[in-house]
């Protein structure tokens, strides 16, 4: 099975997505008084209302005309922006419902933990916090990869599942799905080639691919260098790529970029033309990216008085995803929350602006950070938009994000299930 983050969408256009009073049912909750953006790329509706029953969404559309039943519930957006819950795509360390309550609160209603070990599993149901008063967790469990490979030597074996044959591979993936994983993470990190790490190949990794999708469920690639995009992860059929790749340079080649008036332009036109050929045989497969870019250059593109190499270093990572956008790739939002200690939890509002500066509209950066987060944990048929038949995760913003991004982190109310999980009021 082939998946591929251009599948055919329900439109609000499509009929039954209407709203009409024959359509409001006397349970129904009716959020209205807002800004529908509804995570689906479309142009938002400017007095639009989500009519909720149970826990899932039933219809959404404008608000003119719009009778609600005396019995209905109405919650008032007050004139802010109605929303899916914001998807956190990459995080670790968010097994503990308690971590995920902060989440929640901030107007992040899902987060995929992308490396846990087999024994913290359970917590992702267990704990002191009610579960609907905390995000969504799904997981991917522990890291699949060679004997002795990353991330073991940096994080501890537990958060690795080594597999030295293809028939190894397989029943790991067997393994996870079983036990509750909803998606498949493998690890394809060298590290210090003067003493690389084992990694798998590709024989190994086609074979998790295979079985991955046979099962329907998605395979998610820890990788940076662009030879085993090349290598491995194109001809493997993986489906998304964690971190963002960017071109390896020899000495020569960044005192090269050092001395340019102009270093990413240097890089990428001059140094590295290949790297770009690269990223258009990654969108031409569908391939997704979680950047991470929070994890990797928040820190330097939050200074005010950045160094020139520190000005390079976020240059050439905001760079390599712009390209990638440029060239049509589909990108979903994670910040690493949990493995980089300046990554903080609740709305992932760093991300969202490094986002921005690779090119990406506020509408766009809105659609990475629900639609496509969504898919890319393998809840794109559940969460992600706001659409008939979705759960009911939404959440109310003081303003208008597509004009000041900032207003994402001024969350006004959370539902989760169609449940009011947290309202300023």
């Amino acid at each position: 099975m082939r998946y591929k983050l251009c599948v055919t969408l329900l439109l609000i256009a499509l009929a039954g997505c209407a709203v009409d009073s024959t359509r409001v049912p006397a349970d129904a909750l009716v959020i209205r008084n807002g800004t529908v953006i509804d995570g689906t790329g479309n142009e938002p509706i400017a007095d639009g209302i989500v009519v909720v029953q149970g826990d899932r969404i039933v219809a959404v559309g404008e608000a003119v005309g719009i009778e609600i039943p005396p019995s209905a519930g109405v919650f008032d957006a007050g004139g802010g922006a109605i929303m899916p819950g914001v998807i956190n795509a990459h995080t670790h360390s968010t097994a503990e419902p308690a971590v995920r309550r902060a989440f929640l609160t901030d107007g992040v209603t899902t987060v995929c933990n992308v490396g846990t070990s087999i024994d913290r599993l359970s917590r992702f149901e267990e704990g002191s916090v009610p579960e609907g008063l905390s995000a969504r967790g799904f997981w991917a469990g522990p890291i699949i990869t060679a004997p002795g490979g990353y991330p073991g030597p940096v994080y501890g074996s537990q958060f690795s599942y080594e597999v030295a044959t293809p028939e190894e591979a397989r029943d790991a993936v067997a393994g996870l799905l079983d036990g509750g994983a909803s998606m498949v993470k493998i690890a394809l990190a060298p590290g210090d080639p003067r003493d690389p790490w084992p990694i798998l190949d590709l024989r190994q990794v086609q074979a998790i691919v295979e079985e991955a999708h046979s099962r329907g469920a998605l395979v998610r690639a820890h990788v940076f260098e662009p030879y085993l995009v090349e290598d491995i992860v194109l001809p493997a059929a993986v489906d998304v790529i964690e971190h963002s790749p960017f071109p390896i340079l020899s000495a020569e080649e960044e005192t090269s970029v050092l001395q340019s008036d102009d270093p990413p332009t240097e890089l990428f036109d001059i140094v590295a033309p290949e790297f770009e050929r690269l990223l258009a045989r990654v969108v031409e497969q569908g391939i997704v990216m979680v950047p991470t870019l929070d994890a990797h250059i928040g820190t330097l593109y939050e200074k005010t008085d950045r160094s020139r190499v520190e000005q390079i270093v976020v240059d050439v990572h905001v760079e390599a995803v712009r390209r990638f956008h440029a060239l049509g790739g589909a990108l979903a939002l994670g910040d690493d929350y949990g493995a980089n200690p300046d990554v903080e939890s609740g709305m992932p509002l760093t991300e969202m602006k490094l986002l921005l500066a690779a090119g990406l509209t506020p509408l766009q950066v809105i659609e990475a950070s629900t639609r496509n987060a969504a898919f890319v944990c393998g809840q794109g048929d559940r969460l992600g938009t706001l659409e008939p038949g979705k759960l009911a995760d939404i959440i109310i913003v003081d303003g208008n994000p597509l004009t000041d991004l900032d207003a994402m982190d001024r969350v006004l109310a959370v539902i989760k299930g169609g449940e009011l999980a947290r309202s300023a009021n």
